[in-house]
């Protein structure tokens, strides 16, 4: 059985392993993978599967395959795994937009401001995800105008399928002065365009925004709460999740400094809930610690971060090690090493396993490497856990992050 998004079912393991490998943006078998269950080790065959037999209880379990990230399981235990293989530098579908937001030319801000605007897209539900990350080349997504009765023309690179856009428009001052530290900027008008479906390399023209009218904003407020030691809180990102499938609407709009703002309300589209995501950290410029809160499907714009996860401690991970002390609380813990944006290896602990000695089947590479060690929070079944099904029962994620030697 191949299970949507990777996982682990089938009850415990009792004598057979059937070992699925799938790729993570596809979803099509991975045949040829080097498979290790245990002791026993293999390749996939044409559907992706390895099948070992003669295993009983928990197992490690090893996967390498050429241009993937290699993935690394301890204390597995099910009689059916599907190890999801995720490209080591993906390859993202994506395409260009560009059209102008409406109205903006009437909107005013004082004499010796500017208007900032800036375009983005709706993100899928896997924050870090390349695919949620895209880079528009000359900021070509964000427009600055100081002189009146002006428009705002974008040119946006966007995630391919089925999106939907919005702007931010700011009022942007500069304190009549030519340095840039005292400058401030004020959120003033939404625009969105929702419906946008294209496909990879597709260019799409004439994508007009339509300014959200005042009366259809809302006041957002947060509660920070009290976040772990040594952390506080960064950032707020208001989520829009939009009810025709698209994604969600990010919106950082909420800081440590400022607990309130005008969002759009949810009347103003079809379906849609709230979603809040909160980020506390440490006051390193690249942070080494995070707490991250994520509540979805809210009705209210007053967000309540509650309880803040805790951080993996004692973390130390060599070429040749990992160790950690568990955060309290997490259903499970991972690494995650990386070389600049390439992906290397992933480590999944699902028995609570803190030290780990890299498989024999993995040499991390020479030069510069970090390593993100992961606790996360849900209310997580680790002997029947399938990705796509119960990734919204993760509500926090506390991560350290550190420089592998």
């Amino acid at each position: 059985m191949v299970i949507s998004g990777g996982g682990i079912g089938g009850g415990a393991i009792d004598g057979v392993v059937n070992l699925y490998v799938i790729d993570d943006a596809t979803r099509m078998p991975v045949s040829g993978a080097n498979v290790r269950v245990g002791t026993l080790s293999g390749t996939t065959d044409a559907t992706g599967l390895f099948i070992a037999n003669g295993l009983v209880g928990k197992q490690d379990v090893v996967v390498t395959a050429s241009g993937y990230r290699s993935e690394y399981w301890v204390g597995a235990n099910g009689a059916n795994m599907t190890v999801d293989v995720q490209r080591g530098n993906p390859t993202v579908a994506e395409a260009t937009l560009s059209g102008s937001i409406t109205g903006f030319a009437q909107l005013t801000v004082a004499t010796g401001h500017a208007k900032v605007g800036v375009v983005t897209y709706s993100q899928d539900d896997l924050l870090p995800d390349a695919a949620n990350n895209l880079v528009t080349p000359n900021q070509g997504n964000v427009c600055v105008v100081s002189t009146a009765n002006t428009g705002c023309t974008y040119t946006l690179t966007a995630r391919a399928g089925s999106i939907g856009l919005i702007g931010l428009v700011f009022d942007y001052d500069p304190h009549g002065t030519q340095t840039t530290t005292d400058d401030t900027q004020t959120l003033i008008a939404y625009a969105v365009r929702t419906g946008v479906t294209s496909t990879d390399g597709a260019t799409l023209s004439a994508q007009d925004l339509t300014l959200i009218p005042v009366g259809s904003l809302t006041t957002a407020t947060i509660d920070d709460g009290t976040p772990p030691t040594g952390l506080a809180p960064a950032l707020g990102l208001v989520g829009i999740e939009l009810g025709d499938g698209s994604g969600v609407f990010q919106l950082p709009v909420l800081t440590a400094t400022a607990t309130t703002a005008q969002v759009p309300a949810l009347s103003y589209f079809s379906g849609a809930e709230y979603r809040f995501t909160g980020i506390a950290q440490d006051a390193a410029a690249a942070p080494n610690n995070q707490s991250i809160v994520l509540r979805r499907h809210l009705a209210s714009a007053t967000f309540t971060a509650g309880t803040w996860p805790a951080v993996p401690s004692a973390v130390t991970v060599t070429r040749t090690s990992a160790t950690w002390t568990n955060a309290a609380g997490a259903a499970i813990h991972g690494v995650e090493i990386d070389s600049g944006s390439t992906a290397i290896l992933s480590i999944t602990s699902f028995d609570g396993t803190s030290s780990v000695t890299m498989p024999a089947e993995i040499t991390l590479p020479s030069g510069s490497l970090t390593a993100k060690v992961q606790g996360l929070v849900g209310n997580l079944d680790l002997s029947d856990l399938a990705i796509d099904r119960d990734r919204e029962k993760l509500t926090a994620v506390g991560a350290a992050n550190v420089t592998v030697p």
